[in-house]
C-alpha cells in the first residue's frame, strides 16, 4: 500500500476502471482498491463523490453512488476530479 496515494489518485484510478468496464459503479470501483489505498483514505474518496453529488441534488448517501450507471458514474468522478483540482489552483 502506497502511503503517498492521494485521495485524487484514487478518484482517478476508479475513474479508470469503471471506464474500462471492470467495475458498474463509482463504490465498486472505490472499494476495489484496497491494495492501492488504506480505508480511511478510500473512506475520503467516498466523502468526496458524495460531496460532490450533493451540490447538484441535495442530500444523497451511499447507495445513490452504486445505483447509479455507468454514465452517471463517470459524470459524478469527472465532476469531482475536477473539483478537487480546480481547488489545487
Amino acid at each position: 500500500m502506497d502511503n503517498q496515494t492521494t485521495v485524487l489518485n484514487i478518484l482517478k484510478k476508479a475513474r479508470d476502471l469503471v471506464n474500462s468496464g471492470y467495475h458498474a459503479d463509482v463504490l465498486e470501483a472505490i472499494s476495489a482498491l484496497k491494495a492501492d489505498a488504506s480505508g480511511p483514505k478510500r473512506d475520503l474518496a467516498y466523502y468526496a463523490v458524495l460531496e460532490t453529488a450533493a451540490e447538484g441534488r441535495g442530500e444523497v448517501g451511499l447507495s445513490d453512488l452504486s445505483a447509479a450507471s455507468r454514465d452517471a458514474a463517470m459524470a459524478l468522478l469527472d465532476a469531482t476530479i475536477r473539483r478537487m483540482t480546480s481547488k489545487l489552483h
